[in-house]
């Protein structure tokens, strides 16, 4: 919908070149920013390792915890993940868990 002009205007400044800016700060990252993939997956490891898992030194987007009698494994590229373990319970729990 349409925004009213006059509900924003005391927050426009002018440029050096005179030109109307109005400048915001997000609480969110914007989906598509470098910036936003970056909080993913600094968001994304640091709860894997909060878990036990372990991040693959050769390929940082790799993350392994040994669980009952198993490897589980978390690969992900952006924001797809894949999550594999012999146990298809432990693969719905771990999907859960990254669910929540």
């Amino acid at each position: 919908g349409r925004v009213e002009p006059a509900l924003y205007r005391k927050y426009i400044s002018k440029n050096n070149r005179g030109e109307p800016v109005l400048y915001v700060r997000l609480h969110k990252a914007i989906y598509g920013l470098l910036k936003s993939a970056l909080l993913f997956y600094r968001k994304l490891r640091g709860q894997l390792e909060d878990q036990g898992f372990e991040v693959n030194p050769y390929d940082p987007c790799v993350a392994n915890k040994w669980t009952h009698g198993a490897q589980l494994t978390v690969t992900w590229h952006v924001d797809d993940l894949k999550v594999s373990h012999r146990n298809p319970k432990c693969v719905t729990d771990t999907i859960q868990w990254l669910s929540s």
